[in-house]
């Protein structure tokens, strides 16, 4: 017996238990009274006694048939035991062995069995399981341990039981105390990760190691673990290891400890990463991310409890280069996020892999070049998930285009993304404002939302030519929706406009906007680089179901007016406008016919001589434009006036209206 079972039978000696009921000066009782009680004490004392060396020694084997029954109904899985018997005679923590351990795979996970053991022996405390409570156990040996592990696409696996049982807030969970096995063997088929396996695995004196070969999506793979012996350790002992996956489609290494061995749910890890794409990282970390062009990332992270935390990850995303930390919290059955991510350089075209950008040249021949993104944007399988994550992109990677620098704020709120603080830093002048994704109510397509202000530019560095300058602002306000932002915008309502004062423009394009053909011919003869003034520049659309239609069209020039009229649409990105222009102090040629602007918004086109927009203005084209001139001037035909007089519109007031 132990030390706890000579305590308890030294306090409880006869002998002075009867020396107490008879000299006790308060039991003022008969002699047969006495008695009586003498004989009482030694009842209670032979009950107190029985219980003790029943469960000191508890027939264990006895109960076989109610451990397989209590254990098949916590896996969902049928569970049969050999035999089971107890070492020694006496003790309150014996040492149990369970012979020819078997666990039935579940239904769906297949034939055969999840768990067999040829035995199983380990120190258990048995008081806990008389009181219904979980067994206590330490000193763990099993020999001949062979697991078949599965789990299916949608997450479900055999090793979770017949429910989930969530850790609870602040379980930070313990370290194993005296494991050994020998003689290990794993099968794992994980068709969530796309990853099967198998190999063998041991722990004793020597440590812990396991290694497994098979296939990462259909790539040769190797899985190692190698951790520190668990005999002797405590069970807040700080327990080191390694872990390595070994593919051509992912090199994952992971170093660090645990608080207690084995004990994944308090550590630490210092981890390194190399894939072709993001999404064979997600594989294994299951985070909801999305392929990217190849990744070279460092980590360091810790675990607690139910948390994450990314103290610092830096590394590559194809070209980007990037620099984050994050906290990941588990909250009331919600993951709360809160991150920051600094990209030095960044570019839209590393966060699409090869996959992606196929589809995107499958659905760009279909329906050929677009400017309009085709993100998408559709939260329906977004988890119950919140985060506030900082983003800044020092320098954008983007060929070509005025925008240089981009920083924001993702705010998510379950199926409520919004995008806050957007500031867009550009070669000339600045974006603003707010994009609003909201899927909530269980709509089946997301609502887009997009207020986008843009301030101090010019002109002439947007559209990346001095034919035209001056300070430039817009303003856009749409709301549409769809599964992508293309789509989204393809049902939009709303506005948008422009707005340009105090520029210039050449004065060869201020004729022909105020269609003087003799203005524009004698400016290209004199001097083709002269300026006039371009006093006000403001266009503004009204937007709905996806069509932008003109509603103020103004160019006021030193020396013409021009209006215009048409639309824009967005689902197909065509464009259909027309300029009619005004000459002030006229010449006698007038070019008839006006502007046409056409095409789509990835390659518009211009037509100036009464030809369809985009078609080809060769010397035909050219003839006939000048021969209607000629014909108005010498009187053939309808002749219209032609003059505007000098004074400029109030363009303030033009711009109010569109911006």
């Amino acid at each position: 017996m132990g030390s706890f079972e000579w305590m308890i039978l030294a306090r409880l000696k006869p002998g002075r238990t009867l020396r107490w009921l008879e000299e006790e000066p308060a039991m003022a009782l008969s002699a047969k009274g006495r008695q009586k009680i003498k004989w009482i004490g030694l009842a209670v004392l032979a009950v107190v006694l029985a219980v003790i060396a029943m469960i000191g020694a508890f027939p264990v084997g006895m109960f076989r048939g109610a451990i397989e029954e209590r254990l098949s109904a916590h896996l969902g899985a049928a569970v049969r035991i050999g035999a089971v018997r107890r070492n020694g005679i006496f003790s309150f923590k014996p040492l149990i062995t369970v012979q020819e351990l078997r666990i039935a795979q579940p239904d769906w996970a297949g034939q055969g069995d999840m768990v067999h053991a040829r035995s199983i022996q380990a120190r258990v405390a048995v008081l806990p399981i008389l009181l219904g409570r979980a067994p206590l156990m330490e000193d763990i040996t099993a020999t001949g341990l062979n697991l078949s592990l599965v789990r299916d696409r949608d997450g479900r696996a055999n090793w979770e039981g017949r429910k989930k049982t969530p850790a609870r807030d602040g379980d930070r969970g313990r370290g194993l105390v005296g494991v050994a096995i020998r003689d290990g063997h794993i099968t794992l088929r994980d068709e969530k990760r796309s990853l099967t396996l198998t190999g063998s695995f041991k722990a004793d004196g020597t440590g812990v190691r396991a290694e497994a070969k098979g296939r990462f999506h259909e790539a040769p793979a190797t899985v190692t673990f190698v951790g520190a012996p668990i005999v002797g350790v405590a069970s807040d002992a700080r327990y080191p290891f390694q872990l390595q996956l070994s593919s051509p489609l992912l090199q994952l290494d992971a170093r660090g400890a645990s608080v207690g061995a084995l004990n994944l749910r308090t550590m630490s890890l210092d981890i390194r990463a190399k894939a072709p794409n993001l999404k064979y990282l997600d594989d294994v970390i299951e985070a909801g991310l999305f392929g990217t062009r190849p990744i070279d990332l460092t980590a360091k992270v810790r675990h607690s409890g139910r948390d994450w935390f990314v103290d610092r990850l830096s590394g590559r995303i194809g070209s980007s280069r990037l620099v984050a930390n994050a906290n990941v919290l588990k909250r009331d059955e919600r993951t709360k996020i809160d991150a920051d991510v600094h990209f030095s350089e960044f570019g839209f075209d590393d966060l699409s892999d090869a996959e992606g950008k196929a589809k995107d040249a499958a659905i760009e021949k279909r329906i050929g070049p677009r400017v309009l993104p085709g993100t998408r944007i559709n939260l329906a399988k977004v988890g119950p998930t919140d985060g506030r994550i900082r983003f800044k992109a020092d320098r954008l990677l983007l060929n070509g285009s005025a925008f240089r620098s981009l920083a924001g704020t993702i705010v998510l709120e379950g199926k409520l993304l919004r995008i806050e603080n957007i500031l867009a830093g550009m070669s000339s002048g600045r974006m603003t404002g707010l994009l609003e994704v909201d899927q909530r109510g269980g709509v089946r397509h997301p609502k887009l939302s997009i207020d986008l202000k843009f301030a101090d530019g010019r002109l002439e560095t947007v559209i990346g030519s001095r034919d035209v300058t001056g300070p430039l602002h817009g303003h856009v306000a749409l709301v549409g929706s769809g599964d992508t932002i293309r789509e989204a915008l393809a049902t939009a309502d709303g506005r948008a406009g422009l707005a340009v004062e105090g520029g210039t423009i050449k004065r060869t394009f201020a004729a022909v906007l105020g269609q003087d053909l003799g203005k524009a011919i004698g400016a290209v003869l004199k001097d083709k680089d002269a300026e006039v003034p371009l006093r006000c520049l403001v266009v503004g659309f009204s937007a709905t179901r996806g069509e932008l239609i003109a509603r103020d069209f103004v160019a006021d020039t030193g020396i013409s007016l021009g209006t215009g009229r048409g639309r824009i649409s967005l689902g197909s990105e065509r464009i259909s406008l027309s300029i009619s222009g005004q000459s002030r102090n006229p010449s006698a040629l007038r070019l008839e016919d006006p502007i046409g602007v056409g095409g789509t918004l990835s390659s518009p086109t211009i037509s100036a001589a009464g030809e369809p927009p985009g078609s080809k203005l060769d010397g035909g084209a050219m003839i006939s434009a000048v021969g209607k001139s000629i014909g108005r001037a010498l009187g053939i035909g309808k002749k219209e006036r032609s003059f505007v007089t000098s004074a400029p519109i109030d363009c303030r007031a033009a711009a109010r209206r569109v911006l």
